[in-house]
């Protein structure tokens, strides 16, 4: 699912996107970046690639550390480790899922992963719309509207997902208060 006229089968959009709907709440579920990369994919195979040789040096300096009991070895060994461990803190955002749960009462926006922010919950009384704007025919802007303001809503960035994922959400919203419009929002949110 590139920037390219690629149209997603319906596969690629469940690998992508997971609903459950009961009667007490429903959830839909966005899933990461990193999961939405289509298998063999350039990004995912050079990223598994960067991942397993880093660690691998940093597994053999480690040792190398311990077998040879420098000082020099074990601090370029614990700088190495602590270098990949602030990549891994700076691109965890990529492993991050989006939930949102809806109920009679209110609407939970949650990101899902390590080191997320705090979830945040509306009361549904109080959102108007779920409002929209689009950029050359992608979703440019994804965001409730409620009383008091607005809140932004993740989305994927890819054409038939966010389709998809919109529509869901929507239905969801609707489903619990059907007064909820689905609007085009203004050019200056």
């Amino acid at each position: 699912m590139e920037s390219t006229n690629h149209h997603a089968s319906l596969a690629e959009l469940a690998r992508c996107v997971r609903v459950e709907e009961g009667e007490q709440q429903d959830r839909l579920e966005l899933a990461s970046a990193w999961a939405r990369l289509p298998y063999g994919a350039a990004n995912r195979t050079v990223g598994l690639i960067t991942v397993s040789v880093t660690g691998i040096l940093i597994s053999l300096l480690l040792l190398q550390a311990a077998i040879a009991r420098t000082m020099p070895t074990l601090i370029v060994a614990l700088l190495a480790l602590g270098l990949a461990l602030f990549f891994g803190w700076y691109f965890r955002a990529w492993f991050w899922r989006t939930a949102v749960e809806v109920n009679a009462v209110r609407i939970r926006l949650a990101m899902l992963g390590w080191g997320v922010p705090a979830p945040v919950e509306l009361p549904i009384a109080d959102i108007q719309a779920l409002a929209y704007r689009m950029d050359n025919g992608r979703l440019a802007v994804l965001k409730l509207d409620y009383t008091g303001g607005s809140l932004p809503i993740p989305f994927s960035g890819q054409r038939e997902l966010d389709k998809l994922y919109c529509n869901i959400l929507l239905h969801l919203l609707q489903k619990r208060r059907p007064e909820i419009a689905f609007a085009a929002a203004s050019e200056t949110a």
